[in-house]
């Protein structure tokens, strides 16, 4: 009975010390997303504010600026299409020959006389020049600074602090310096058929990648190291896609996103490591935020007459941990430090983001 008893005793001061361990065991944190404000474009009217601390948006056939507490600090409706940064908005129609930029209070800060279609990159202004072979890099006087021509018409553009680049329908890939002093002339080739799907490069200017070619298409990252271009990754995809894809670099340059036929490929650079994660319909918009590393991914399919957009929300750049749908005609995403701004149809919201 003794002995009993005694076992008894030692269970129970096991169990009392397990209890203790786990009682003192921080719980797992989870990624959180707590609405803020939520706000209806068209029933405000724009306020005077200042425009060092205004978000871009786009919604339908209305963009502009607001504010991080839910203020229309700009907003224009636009026929056809607009080009919008954080520093400038320029819509244009088919058969603009002229063009006002919008600065972010929505003063008409300068209008370029030309042809062709203008896209913005942060406070970089380009037009793409009419045949869609060429384009100029123009200032707020609308003097062409450069002009670059090809005898293909352009299939991918994007511009950073450093680097700008430009993907052509004959598979040529160009890069050019701060300065758009045309830096390296490239065929990522490896297909039956060449042509520039997606290309960008990274915030610092250190690497830039595409999609390229069908049949055998294939993603490409590069180093821009001192005086050549150096492939570091590159990957045959399972199935081609025909149409325009997105291609992402990371804020601090460690990982490269791209779209593929079946969602995102996701590249460690440091790590030359892969990674895959399925997403329905094409991806739109690659966000991310500083807590937890987190990336918010906005991607659109359609289904019968209606558009169905998704966010997929990873972890620590490459774990996928949730995701959610809504029916919309328009939408967007947009992160600031530990806020995610979604915008859908008239609507625009903010949510709080934080690991708890």
């Amino acid at each position: 009975m003794k002995n009993k008893k005694s076992k008894l005793s030692i269970l129970l001061i096991v169990l009392l010390v397990l209890y203790i361990i786990l009682a003192f065991t921080p719980l797992s944190t989870e990624l959180q997303l707590t609405p803020e404000w939520t706000f209806d474009i068209t029933e405000q009217s724009a306020t005077s504010t200042s425009s060092l601390n205004v978000l871009p948006f786009r919604l339908g056939q209305n963009a502009g600026y607001f504010t991080h507490d839910g203020k229309i600090a700009f907003i224009k409706n636009f026929d056809y299409k607009t080009s919008i940064s954080s520093s400038y908005m320029i819509p244009y129609s088919k058969t603009s020959t002229e063009f006002d930029v919008f600065n972010t209070n929505g003063e008409v800060c300068a209008t370029i006389s030309r042809g062709g279609f203008p896209y913005v990159a942060g406070d970089k202004i380009f037009v793409m020049l009419p045949g869609g072979s060429g384009f100029d890099y123009v200032d707020l006087a609308g003097n062409s600074l450069t002009r670059h021509f090809h005898t293909s018409p352009i299939t991918a553009f994007n511009s950073g602090k450093n680097l700008t680049i430009a993907g052509y329908a004959d598979g040529k890939l160009c890069t050019f310096d701060k300065n758009m002093v045309e830096q390296y002339t490239l065929t990522p080739g490896g297909s039956d058929t060449e042509v520039i799907l997606g290309a960008n490069v990274s915030p610092e200017g250190n690497y830039f990648a595409c999609v390229s070619g069908q049949n055998n298409q294939r993603f490409v990252l590069y180093k821009n190291e001192a005086n050549h271009a150096k492939i570091v990754y590159h990957k045959y995809l399972k199935k081609s896609i025909v149409h325009q894809t997105l291609v992402y670099f990371s804020n601090d340059e460690s990982t490269v996103y791209y779209n593929d036929a079946t969602g995102v490929g996701i590249v460690n650079i440091e790590k030359s490591r892969y990674s895959h994660i399925d997403i329905p319909g094409t991806i739109l918009n690659i966000q991310e935020s500083p807590v937890a590393e987190s990336v918010y991914i906005l991607s659109k399919k359609r289904e019968r007459s209606h558009n169905i957009y998704t966010i997929t929300i990873l972890e620590n750049k490459s774990h996928k941990t949730s995701s959610f749908s809504f029916e919309a005609e328009s939408a967007f995403i947009l992160t600031d430090e530990n806020s995610l701004f979604i915008g859908k149809d008239s609507k625009i919201s903010k949510l709080v983001i934080s690991k708890e």
